[in-house]
């Protein structure tokens, strides 16, 4: 390029810069073109020899041109001879050189601020990372809140009724009178009974035989025929224990209205349910399913944020530059923990109003638990980043690491405490769990910090650990 044409092009890079704000890289060999720039740094092998403004370097060599002063770098890294002039003035030189490489290495605020900076431009730049961030996690809420149900409820019956009785009748509509069964048209044989149930059209089918009408009246022995659907044993044992319990209280009702006795035992148990007298999914799924969310979501997003600096190559800035690892990382970090808030704002809004599951405990206790438990997750997104090169390898990694632990071992079915043997060991220290037990007992026990102090320390033990780990695998130099 001919000399006007290089000036005409470094007026507009610092039109760009100066004007618009535009952060520009430059890679030059000529010292007159970095003398142009607002801060630069030397490399020799590979390595970053110093990196400051051009007057400062110049003044720290003591030299008279940034030439001279970047061949006395080079005379110290062992890439050459220096001048006699320069080597006269070299016993002052290693100290300061020394001073500045250990104040380099200090972690530095404003570097890692430039680097949250930098994030929050690019998500802003990227409407699908944006929405992905800040609507992904309330259209899965609402999938997940009414799809994880473990209601049993709406269940499809119909009767054989073989005694065709006004007692017989009764017993039917005790059936279909519960909220948890539906009547469908009666059965008249055995074969009826068999292809609706294949088909699945029932769930439950009742067989009332002869006679039955007669043995109520007389007190003796009755028995009742019930088949059930038992493809979900689950399913199918509460749907047992529904049809003795409502056949225990037919039987009582009967003897009360007919005979004018009321059986009588020993022991009277009264059943309570506390903190979910309904005992539905919802308020117990919702608690549950939000910590789910805060632990896929930003941890993917983080992942994806350092593993397209990988694919792009833009992650050469950490390679020559003296930011640290530890400053790369959290300023990658901090973005999508006020992401990850933001979203759990939403989510908390979303389950008060939506699901109509109430915030009884306290609020502020369960906001801090999130910004912890958002630390930890984006910091396992920053770990799973370090172990892949792409970003479908970064996805599947996050995907594995918290959907299986959390969904199996975290308590959002079943409790931590019915677990067994490495599943338990898993539940106990996942972070997931922690949080899970400290949502359920802010929205549905009404308990505080207090309370809940022991679910924290384990929180907060994983911050540090998991961004440990993930500032130890991130490689400073690129093998």
């Amino acid at each position: 390029m001919d000399p006007v044409a290089r000036d005409g092009f470094w007026r507009l890079l610092v039109e760009l810069s100066r004007r618009d704000r535009v952060t520009i890289f430059i890679s030059t060999h000529f010292m007159n073109e970095a003398e142009r720039c607002d801060r630069m740094s030397m490399m020799h092998a590979g390595k970053v020899l110093d990196s400051d403004t051009p007057a400062r370097l110049v003044a720290k060599r003591g030299a008279a041109t940034l030439e001279e002063a970047f061949i006395g770098y080079l005379v110290e890294a062992g890439g050459g001879e220096a001048p006699a002039e320069e080597q006269q003035a070299a016993p002052a030189t290693p100290a300061a050189v020394e001073t500045h490489t250990a104040r380099r290495r200090h972690f530095s605020a404003q570097r890692m601020l430039s680097y949250v900076w930098r994030e929050a431009l690019e998500l802003q730049r990227d409407p699908v990372r944006a929405t992905l961030a800040l609507v992904g996690s309330l259209i899965l809420m609402f999938v997940m809140g009414y799809g994880i149900s473990l209601d049993v409820e709406d269940l499809r019956f119909a009767v054989l009724d073989r005694d065709q009785t006004t007692i017989s009748r009764s017993y039917a509509m005790s059936l279909s009178g519960s909220r948890y069964f539906i009547e469908q048209p009666p059965l008249t044989d055995y074969d009826a009974l068999d292809r609706r149930m294949r088909s699945g059209e029932l769930t439950l089918a009742i067989e009332i035989p002869p006679g039955f009408a007669r043995d109520v009246l007389r007190g003796g022995s009755v028995q009742v025929g019930a088949w059930f659907d038992g493809a979900m044993p689950t399913r199918a044992e509460t749907v047992r224990g529904y049809l003795q319990g409502i056949h225990q209280h037919w039987l009582t009702e009967q003897a009360r209205e007919r005979l004018g006795v009321t059986p009588a035992g020993l022991i009277d148990i009264q059943t309570r349910f506390r903190y979910n007298p309904d005992v539905r999914s919802l308020p117990a799924m919702v608690p549950a399913v939000m910590p789910l969310l805060l632990l896929l979501l930003p941890a993917m997003l983080t992942a994806l944020a350092v593993v397209r600096e990988k694919e792009s190559g833009s992650i050469t800035n950490l390679y020559v530059t003296p930011v640290t690892r530890t400053e790369f990382l959290l300023g990658k970090q901090l973005p999508y923990v006020v992401l990850a808030m933001l979203n759990f704002l939403l989510m908390c809004l979303m389950a008060v109003t939506l699901f109509g599951v109430p915030v009884t405990g306290s609020f502020a206790t369960l906001a801090l638990a999130a910004l912890i438990f958002s630390g930890a997750s984006t910091g396992f997104g920053l770990l799973a980043s370090t172990l892949t090169r792409s970003q479908i390898a970064s996805m599947f990694l996050v995907l594995i690491g918290t959907l299986i632990p959390t969904t199996q071992f975290a308590g959002l079915v079943d409790p931590v405490s019915s677990l067994e043997g490495a599943g338990r060991i898993i539940g106990e220290v996942y972070p997931a769990s922690h949080m899970i037990a400290i949502s359920r007992g802010v929205f549905s026990k009404a308990l505080g910090f207090r309370e809940l102090v022991g679910s924290f320390g384990p929180l907060l033990l994983s911050v540090p650990v998991i961004l440990g780990l993930a500032i130890a695998l991130t490689r400073k130099q690129e093998s």
